[in-house]
């Protein structure tokens, strides 16, 4: 097979092979390959993932988000707030 590669590509592969970090421009194609293998997995992982926790979300019931809902979080909060409770500083504006 042969490969055309860009110029900036190319000058940046070359460059590579110069310092010594692979020892010719075949290593530095496979490992390419082999990265771009390794995210391919990993992204396919992630889409698992993310598909799984948006079925368990398929699969509960939720609240509604009503204005009564809004007002009985506010008097929690407020309540916390007067005893001393600081919120978690992930959540915090």
């Amino acid at each position: 097979m042969t490969l055309r590669l860009p110029a900036d590509v190319e000058t940046w592969v070359r460059e590579k092979v110069a310092r010594g970090e692979f020892s010719d421009v075949d290593a530095v194609i496979r490992e390419a390959m082999r990265l771009l293998d390794e995210r391919e997995h990993q992204l396919a992982e992630l889409r698992a993932l993310l598909q799984t926790g948006l079925d368990q979300l398929d699969q509960r019931e939720g609240i509604p988000f009503t204005p009564a809902l809004v007002a009985q979080m506010r008097r929690d909060a407020e309540e916390r707030f007067r005893r001393g409770e600081r919120a978690n500083p992930d959540v915090e504006p």
